[in-house]
């Protein structure tokens, strides 16, 4: 008997539509075509209902790597008796529930899938020591048994991460600048996968699109991890210290399983002639003023890049991902380098003003 409803099932034949022709060929005898036809429009308009419904799937859209992944697959399945429950991870089954075989699991090999028995049931799917090679697409198909045998599918997509071993590095930014000085700055996050979002925040606020710029990704050819680098150019003003100080912030972001931040406090230095590593002297009047500002870019993108440079494992062991690294950070020095040439212009025409007012005050006086 169970064969005969299996097959059943399998040619998709409803004894509904069996007895139905049965009825049509005595009505045409009796009653004959147009009472048939009218029984016919009737009939087909009566919508076919299912105990099986509302079957729906709750899988979390992200989990980390080796975190334990609780699959659901709910249903109202109401009169109707449950077949079977089957899990899906793309085009291929992995998983099968059937209620009245002994044992009622199945478990189907899968790479990167491993099922924890104990846990799982008609409605709980475990799989256990998640992989990246578990992330994908999860179906869930549930089955009634006779006489409707009714079947719906429910999916959703599961993605599996890579956290960093580390905060967020901010490097290049000083400790403390001056009114008018420009600050530039790094902030990087490496080792994940997918890479981490990252923000700038000044003061708890987000910093201007135009003060921001993020470069390509890079990633690793052996473990395929990624590192996200973006970088951070403002002159400083007055507005920016709030009780002499300057609270910068890197935040870095993936997905709703990590969220992580590294601060920096940026003190309001006394204003005096300065003279650092990564900014050009100001007010120093002479030819190589600019030559000192393309020179300090190329200092400061060296330095804030030199242990990226060094860790083989973040630009990868071939010749051309250093290169790939070290024309981004060419890049970054064209962009910097490009504001402050204006920048430069700037002081030495404020520097002329402030000269001639100086030598008329002077003769005045005198």
């Amino acid at each position: 008997m169970k064969i005969y409803w299996n097959l059943l099932y399998k040619r998709r034949i409803s004894f509904r539509f069996h007895s139905l022709a049965v009825m049509l060929h005595r009505m045409f005898f009796v009653y004959g075509l147009q009472q048939i036809l009218i029984f016919f429009v009737i009939f087909i308009t009566i919508p076919e209902s299912y105990s099986l419904r509302d079957v729906r799937v709750k899988i979390p859209h992200t989990i980390r790597r080796g975190q334990k992944a609780i699959l659901k697959c709910l249903y109202d399945i109401e009169d109707d008796t449950l077949y079977a429950v089957k899990w899906y991870k793309g085009r291929r089954e992995f998983y099968r529930y059937t209620p009245s075989e002994e044992p009622p699991m199945q478990v189907f090999q899968f790479p990167g899938v491993r099922v924890d028995r104990s846990t799982s049931n008609e409605t709980h799917l475990v799989l256990d020591s998640s992989t990246m090679a578990t992330a994908g697409k999860y179906s869930c198909e549930v089955s009634a048994d006779a006489p409707s045998f009714h079947t719906l599918i429910a999916a959703g997509e599961l993605q599996v991460v890579e956290l960093p071993h580390h905060q967020p590095l901010i490097t290049g930014i000083r400790s403390r600048y001056h009114n008018g000085d420009i600050l530039r700055g790094n902030c990087t996050s490496r080792h994940s996968k997918p890479a981490a979002n990252l923000t700038w925040t000044v003061n708890n606020e987000e910093v201007q699109p135009s003060h921001v710029r993020h470069f390509k990704v890079l990633r690793d050819s052996k473990s395929e991890m990624q590192t996200s680098v973006i970088a951070l150019h403002f002159v400083v003003n007055e507005h920016h210290f709030q009780k002499g100080k300057m609270k910068i912030r890197c935040i870095a972001q993936i997905g709703d399983v990590y969220y992580t931040t590294t601060e920096k406090i940026v003190l309001c230095a006394a204003y005096h002639h300065h003279h650092h590593n990564y900014h050009y002297q100001r007010y120093e009047n002479d030819e190589n003023e600019f030559n000192n500002v393309i020179t300090s870019n190329k200092d400061y993108a060296a330095d804030v890049n030199q242990y990226a440079l060094q860790d083989r494992t973040l630009v990868g062991q071939s010749t051309g991902s250093s290169n790939n690294y070290i024309s981004q950070v060419q890049e970054l020095t064209a962009w910097s380098t490009a504001g402050n040439i204006d920048e430069a212009k700037s002081c030495r025409t404020l520097l002329y003003l402030w000269v001639f007012y100086f030598l008329v005050t002077f003769f005045r006086l005198t």
